[in-house]
């Protein structure tokens, strides 16, 4: 094996094993005995206590109309965790363990996929997973037990498959590779079928763009056979997760609606357009990577009848931010732009990471609340993009001082972070009922 391949498996285990210390401190150390079963939703709209049943007991699957093989793919592993590890006594725990080792794998591939985005630059993919781990989006991830922790590897994946097949024909394994990824996209999470979409399709208007690879004809033939793959093994799947967890329902015989309901955001688009985007842009500008310090919100209260308060990035104001995180948004915003005035011209590597960042803006602007519960759905592939990108229009000098800056705010960030994890324990300890706060959701003296 050559000197730099060795290079590369020790960045990888060194990255691995720090992200997973941090994570685990702030899993088990930061919290001091939280109960994050308390109340469901009360994080940030976080399902907690369904989620942690999902991922570690044998009951029906949660939501299945919107996390179709959840249950199949990772109970198993949670279950075996809580009984290996914890005697059975600790399924919060266990979720805990589960979810750290996916966002842990989840930004290793952001760093590979920014390492090919960025001509095989190892700098550049240590960078991107830095950023992307310490970020406040896959901090909360690997934290608190929620889906989007898992189904953020469905963003990745397809992407990766896309670079790797980049100048290759279209073949029968390649085609019934994208079969197979389909269902991993869709399996946590269903919306994660866009970037399968987004990934393919690209694909086929690169070989058609070169002219490499069968004929349209036949290409035509291999792509139905990727999708005729993906339908049976999704239909498959389910099937055998309803016989595994009795009482579960296939994704195809639930209601979606039903289970969603209250989170669709059509009438605050209708209402207050420029508001309603310059919100969310908020999100994946900045609050994935640094949040304030956590507001509240009386949602849960208002359209769900629930007797407490949740904890809010949403209601967050000016007054919830320090001068240190002030500045260090203005930094972040700033490296942004910079990575964008430096990479002027068009690369077609960029194109289907940024049509998948572009498909999540689009779909959120319809749907959800607390959007740092879905960061990770396109957070690191956002980290990826920026940081190849900076990287490419780059000198040598240039990128060792992008290098030494990054490093500081990979501290900077850490800091942060780990303080509004800190304070979102302690308002969750402090209890979120409504008879214990006033109006605006602050305890009562």
């Amino acid at each position: 094996m050559s000197p730099e391949r060795w290079r590369a498996l020790a960045a990888v285990a060194l990255g691995a094993l720090l992200l997973l210390s941090v994570y685990a401190y702030a899993s088990f150390v930061l919290p001091r005995g939280v109960d994050l079963m308390r109340h469901s939703s009360g994080i940030y709209d976080m399902d907690v206590p369904r989620v942690v049943a999902d991922l570690t007991t044998r009951l029906p699957a949660y939501r299945p109309a919107v996390h179709p093989l959840q249950k199949l793919l990772v109970s198993p592993l949670g279950q075996f965790v809580n009984v290996r590890f914890f005697e059975g006594q600790n399924r919060l725990a266990a979720a805990k363990v589960v979810i750290a080792l996916g966002v842990t794998v989840y930004v290793l591939l952001v760093g590979l996929l920014a390492h090919r985005l960025a001509r095989r630059s190892l700098a550049a993919a240590v960078v991107a997973g830095a950023v992307c781990g310490l970020s406040f989006s896959s901090l909360l991830a690997a934290s608190v037990p929620e889906s989007a922790a898992l189904s953020s590897l469905g963003a990745v994946v397809p992407l990766l498959f896309l670079e790797r097949q980049w100048n290759h024909p279209l073949s029968w394994g390649e085609a019934g590779a994208w079969g197979a990824i389909a269902v991993f996209c869709v399996a946590i999470t269903i919306t994660q079928v866009v970037f399968w979409v987004i990934a393919l399709g690209v694909r086929l208007f690169l070989l058609r763009r070169a002219g490499i690879g069968p004929r349209p004809g036949h290409v035509a033939l291999r792509v139905a056979f990727a999708l005729a793959i993906a339908v049976s093994l999704t239909w498959a799947g389910a099937r055998v997760q309803s016989r595994l967890y009795p009482g579960t329902v296939a994704f195809y015989e639930a209601s979606p609606l039903e289970s969603t309901r209250g989170y669709f955001r059509i009438g605050d688009l209708s209402e207050a357009p420029l508001r309603h985007t310059a919100r969310l842009i908020r999100h994946f500008a900045l609050y994935s990577f640094l949040a304030p310090r956590p507001a509240h919100s009386d949602f849960l209260m208002r359209d769900f009848g629930l007797d407490y308060w949740s904890l809010s990035i949403e209601e967050s104001e000016r007054s919830d931010w320090g001068p240190a995180p002030r500045a260090l948004a203005a930094l972040l915003l700033l490296g942004a732009l910079v990575a964008g005035i430096r990479y002027g011209k068009v690369d077609l590597h960029f194109l289907a990471p940024g049509l998948c960042v572009a498909s999540q803006f689009a779909l959120h602007l319809l749907y959800g609340r607390e959007y740092i519960l879905y960061s990770p759905n396109w957070h690191g592939v956002l980290v990826a993009g920026i940081v190849a990108a900076a990287w490419n229009g780059l000198g040598k000098r240039g990128r060792t001082v992008a290098t030494a800056t990054a490093a500081l705010l990979c501290a900077a960030l850490l800091a942060n972070n780990l303080a509004v994890m800190n304070a979102v324990y302690h308002e969750f300890d402090a209890g979120l009922e409504a008879e214990r706060r006033d109006a605006a959701g602050e305890l009562l003296p």
